[in-house]
């Protein structure tokens, strides 16, 4: 990757000297092999702290041996489908995607129960009488008994990418995380990275998008705490973290400060964060 890159031309140059734009920076998951449920409404999902193309065996062995049984599958779109159930009237199926997680090397598990309409449309099912939840915790349960040490499908390694918040650098030298999310999921993964990095927040305008942060020195965990055992000299520091929707599925995260003298720290605090999504 060219982090560094050279001006085509003198004009470009300038002068003797230029600004070498910081590269952009990559967190890999942890190595605790976790894997949890998250929920968000009516939204819920399995996080897995492995890569997609690992996951997608695995997930394919457990649709075989549910009852259901798997009769459709596409490891190019993450794609795996049950046979169809049969529900009073109705035909039904599950349907589970595979998809990158918000954190590097990580995997992100959706499943929905669809039922067959009038019209040969595949719909959801009612959150009352859907087996998502059902499902997805002995999909857990199952991951949880799989070895640690699995294989990786080669069909699927397409799957890895598509990391859904990467840390980037504006050409005016913006720093910001570009989150390939829906608003509501940017900002519970946002408040849950916070909590993570054990940074607690003073106040907050979901309406508007904003966290308000403030330390001092006598921060005893986390972030700040680091900051401070560098010798800084200020005793109180105040930022605010912004989540703009950019576009229905993509939303943009800065951090700005009460100083202009704490723009490493605003771009410290970003990494930070950046480093606890999940």
């Amino acid at each position: 990757m060219d982090y560094y890159p050279i001006p085509k031309s003198q004009e470009d140059l300038g002068a003797d000297s230029y600004i070498i734009p910081l590269p952009a920076q990559v967190f890999s998951s942890g190595s605790t092999n976790e894997i949890r449920m998250h929920k968000l409404g009516e939204l819920r999902w399995l996080y897995v702290e492995a890569l997609p193309s690992s996951v997608w065996p695995l997930m394919k062995d457990f649709m075989s041996s549910i009852d259901e049984g798997l009769a459709f599958d596409d490891p190019n779109k993450g794609i795996l489908e049950s046979k169809i159930i049969n529900k009073g009237q109705y035909k039904t199926k599950l349907q589970m995607k595979i998809e990158h997680g918000i954190r590097q090397a990580s995997s992100e598990i959706f499943l929905s129960h669809l039922a067959l309409d009038e019209e040969d449309t595949w719909t959801k099912v009612s959150q009352e009488e859907n087996i998502e939840d059902q499902v997805l915790r002995s999909a857990l349960d199952f991951l949880s008994e799989a070895p640690s040490t699995g294989g990786t499908s080669l069909v699927a390694l397409n799957l890895n990418v598509g990391q859904k918040a990467v840390l980037k650098q504006s050409e005016e030298g913006m720093n910001f995380i570009e989150m390939n999310l829906e608003f509501p999921r940017a900002w519970a993964a946002i408040d849950r990275a916070l909590k993570e990095a054990l940074i607690t927040v003073k106040d907050l305008d979901r309406s508007k998008g904003v966290f308000f942060i403030s330390f001092s020195q006598e921060s005893e965990a986390g972030f700040m705490k680091r900051v401070f055992t560098r010798g800084n000299k200020t005793s109180n520091y105040n930022f605010r973290i912004n989540i703009e929707r950019v576009e229905d599925n993509l939303c943009r995260v800065t951090v700005t400060s009460d100083s202009k003298e704490n723009a490493i720290l605003e771009r410290d605090l970003l990494s930070e964060i950046n480093q606890s999504l999940s």
